[in-house]
């Protein structure tokens, strides 16, 4: 109101006014409703009105909210808040903080798939949990839609949430606004007694019933006199954000996500459990029984009552009441019949105690593993830099970073679960900061940053598997923790469609890629599943995608004829260099087939593997692996969702991108919008970043609910049923590193040349050759032109080719040095 924009009343009487021409009974009993306060009864009437089309109301609505003064509202925007919540649907105090942080704030609202993003948000975010005027067919106005919302898992947790991890400032409102009563029931159901956490409302003198509720919910109150429209409320702020303001720097930083500390008693729990689990255990049962694990031990060497367990999962995760009461009972039985606690009789009637008996099966596990990875990078260090770092603060350092990149990645792949796309690359350099890299040397900070690239660079099989195994429990615990209702107690469904774009089906059934067991595992569970519940499960191809598979197929085939004898040389120094999962699915697969056969021919594995060279022996080659191919023809539907997709590549267009591409995605969108017209479920499994991005920013951002990434894909699986993997790939997808520097790659790329090689003994002296050849290298590589990361392959190739010319310098240096380290030693 402060910003010029209606109060409810206001609101609901400019609705009925607009219905008045048309159906004036029904705009006078609207009228009466809200002058008796049944607000929201008086929306469920307005919505009832079909005299009016739903466009024409839905026009009014946002008309009514749309003009309005976001001046008024600089000096709230001044206060540094961690996150806006509104329950209003209008701009104003969207637009006041764009203004004041002079920067664009994410924006979040109910009915787009982008509020569960929420709570991982680490900068400051304005959330219209109860929809917005860009959504007017989404804002929730009435009763009936009030009560929905009690069963929206992202609503419920996006609250949880604030209560139980921040302080809340509740402020500017009226309890007669039924959105705010709305979420106070809530709160109320949820939490009851004591939520955790401590709040704060400002409201005006004489809301007696706030009053009786506030302290329920451990909300203290400052009451102000209402005299001159708030004006001591409005003065209050000015003053507070006047004072504050040298701090505004401060506040627009970015905020971290929570502290390892207070998590790593469960991480060091799920961990234990997930070591002793069987492949078919859900990993969400596995964080369950590590969390509730946990808690038992915590009472050691006493026993604990089965409410106060249900009471620690409440105040740790936010969970109450009978949700909790069933899969707590399934835990507790497995950590019983895994000797990890004992069950007795309590003295409470009818009740359960239970008490730890082994702490080893916990303590050592997550502690061990962080100590191997310490003791690696120690290794690498020596190896690669021949360093071997004297000082204690340098190993302190790793282990802190060890700890501090754990937590950032759980979040972080949670938070890419929960938008459905693939998660960025870590930020070691960062990470490597918070956790105190600054005190050291700038040069022992330099060999520290390029020892812990290449450790998710190019992880040995040990670590490989130590950091798969820690990355799947990080999530998950994070995952938990932040959407505790949909992971752990919600009863979500796998689903009946399983459509896969190119990027995902190639690696799924090109034999020896890297990637082709850990999927076909993962549609083979869904299956299983599906069928263990009699319930039909898909994997769907559009047939448009055969076409791009294909062309890689040819594509691969040309370029080994024309590079000849190098191909073999130049697509492994390919894979070392990029790595297997940035190159031709095709030549991947002959790489690992290198590395584990030796040489047979690429055009003779080619056609071993892949004996189809048209769409038509493509979709016949599937359909005898079990797959479905589909056809979707064009219609004016596809035509708005080529047009969306054109647009948003065009910069791609231009740079070379083929048209074909954008028809196959528009085609495959489309399938998706006749599945949701038909209500059933099933998801779009996509490897393409932008294309998820594309979408999140259109019109048809519901789509986004069916988009899952390749690596979304194997989370949801093993989060609901578990799943078979192998940790090396796990931790090879979960720690996808990249290093941006250009000197720096070659730099990698030849210790891990020298290292195939050459055993670490012999290598040790290869950090001082290393040094002076990655300089030149790159720079004649600038010299000529030459661009190692180039999409084209003909480019590709030629710029291996000249890599590997330049390389002989450095190979040279090499076996002088071993030839000195030989003489040395038979001088011994």
């Amino acid at each position: 109101m402060r910003a010029g924009l209606p109060d409810w009343k206001g609101l609901l009487q400019a609705l009925a006014e607009g219905v008045r021409e048309h159906a004036p009974l029904m705009a006078n009993t609207i009228t009466e409703s809200i002058s008796q306060g049944k607000l929201t009864k008086a929306a469920d009437l307005w919505s009832l009105v079909d005299e009016v089309p739903i466009g024409d109301k839905l026009r009014r609505l946002s008309e009514t909210l749309s003009t309005y003064d976001a001046k008024a509202l600089y000096g709230i925007a001044g206060l540094p808040f961690r996150a806006c919540i509104t329950t209003n649907f209008d701009r104003a105090i969207l637009d006041a903080f764009s203004v004041v942080k002079k920067a664009a704030v994410r924006d979040y609202r109910f009915g787009d798939k982008s509020l569960a993003e929420a709570v991982w948000e680490k900068n400051f975010y304005v959330a219209r949990i109860h929809g917005s005027v860009e959504l007017p067919a989404d804002v929730i106005l009435s009763g009936a839609q009030f009560d929905q919302l009690l069963k929206n898992d992202v609503y419920i947790e996006l609250l949880t949430r604030a209560f139980t991890n921040h302080a809340v400032l509740f402020l500017g409102f009226s309890f007669y606004d039924p959105a705010i009563r709305h979420v106070f029931e809530l709160v109320d159901k949820r939490f009851g007694q004591s939520p955790p956490g401590r709040h704060l409302a400002v409201i005006p003198q004489g809301m007696n019933e706030f009053l009786q509720k506030s302290a329920r919910l451990n909300i203290s109150v400052i009451e102000y006199d209402t005299a001159n429209n708030h004006a001591a409320l409005w003065d209050g702020i000015s003053i507070a954000s006047s004072k504050l303001r040298v701090k505004k720097k401060t506040a627009l930083l970015p905020v971290t996500a929570s502290p390892l500390r207070p998590l790593k008693k469960y991480l060091s729990a799920c961990y234990a459990r997930a070591q002793v689990a069987t492949s078919t255990t859900a990993l969400s049962e596995i964080v369950l029984e590590g969390v509730i694990s946990a808690i038992v031990q915590a009472k050691a060497p006493k026993g604990i009552e089965f409410f106060e367990i249900k009471e620690a999962v409440r105040t740790s995760l936010g969970i109450r009441g009978d949700d909790i009461d069933a899969p707590a009972n399934v835990a507790l039985t497995a950590l019983v019949n895994s000797n990890i606690i004992r069950k007795q009789r309590s003295k409470i009637e009818k009740g359960l105690k239970y008490s730890w008996i082994d702490s080893s099966k916990i303590n050592d596990g997550l502690d061990g593993a962080i100590a191997k990875l310490v003791a690696q990078v120690l290794n690498r260090a020596y190896v690669q830099e021949g360093w071997t770092p004297r000082d204690n603060a340098v190993k302190d350092v790793i282990d802190h970073f060890l700890l501090n990149v754990i937590q950032h990645r759980g979040w972080d792949l949670g938070a890419a679960f929960a938008a459905g796309r693939p998660p960025d690359a870590i930020d070691v350099a960062q990470i490597l900061s918070e956790s105190g890299a600054s005190l050291l040397s700038a040069l022992d900070r330099e060999r520290l940053l390029r020892t812990i690239d290449s450790l998710f660079l190019r992880p040995t099989s040990e670590e490989a598997e130590l950091l798969g195994e820690i990355g799947r429990v990080s999530f998950a615990l994070e995952l938990a923790f932040q959407a505790p209702r949909s992971t752990l107690f919600h009863q979500a469904t796998l689903p009946r469609k399983i459509y896969l774009d190119a990027n995902v089906l190639m690696p799924s059934i090109i034999e020896g890629h890297p990637n082709q067991e850990i999927y076909s595992e993962a549609i083979a569970r869904i299956k299983t599943n599906a069928e263990a519940s009699s319930i039909k499960c898909q994997v769907i191809v559009l047939y448009g995608y055969l076409n791009e598979i294909v062309s890689h197929r040819r594509s691969a085939l040309e370029e080994s004829e024309r590079v000849g004898d190098d191909h073999d040389n130049i697509v492994r120094s390919d894979a070392m260099f990029h790595g297997t999962t940035n190159m031709n699915a095709f030549a991947a697969a002959y790489v690992r087939h290198l590395n584990n056969s030796g040489a047979s021919g690429f055009k003779r594995f080619i056609d071993t593997i892949a004996p189809y060279n048209s769409e038509s022996e493509l979709s016949k080659f599937l359909a005898s692996k079990g797959f479905l191919i589909v056809h979707q023809t064009k219609d004016p539907l596809y035509a708005k969702l080529y047009g969306l997709l054109e647009k948003a590549n065009a910069a791609k267009l231009v740079g070379g991108k083929e048209p074909i591409l954008l028809e196959h995605d528009a085609l495959q969108l489309r399938l998706l919008i006749a599945d949701i017209e038909r209500q059933e479920k099933s998801v779009f499994v996509t490897a393409d970043r932008r294309l998820c991005e594309d979408v999140g920013k259109s019109s048809y951002v519901e789509l986004r609910d069916s988009m899952v990434s390749h690596i979304g894909l194997l989370q949801l699986v093993d989060l609901l049923v578990g799943l078979k993997l192998d940790k090396r790939q796990v931790g090879s997808l979960l720690w996808s590193n990249t290093v941006s520097d250009k000197t720096e790659k070659i730099r990698s790329y030849l210790v891990a040349e020298a290292l195939e090689q050459h055993d670490a003994a012999m290598a040790m002296e290869m950090h001082r050759i290393v040094d002076s050849h990655a300089e030149r290298i790159s720079r004649e590589l600038d010299r000529q032109g030459v661009d190692l990361d180039t999409q084209n392959p003909k480019k590709r190739a030629e710029a291996f080719r000249t890599l590997a010319s330049l390389e002989k310098g450095f190979f040279e240096g090499m076996k002088v040095a071993i030839k000195k380290i030989e003489d040395r030693d038979k001088s011994h």
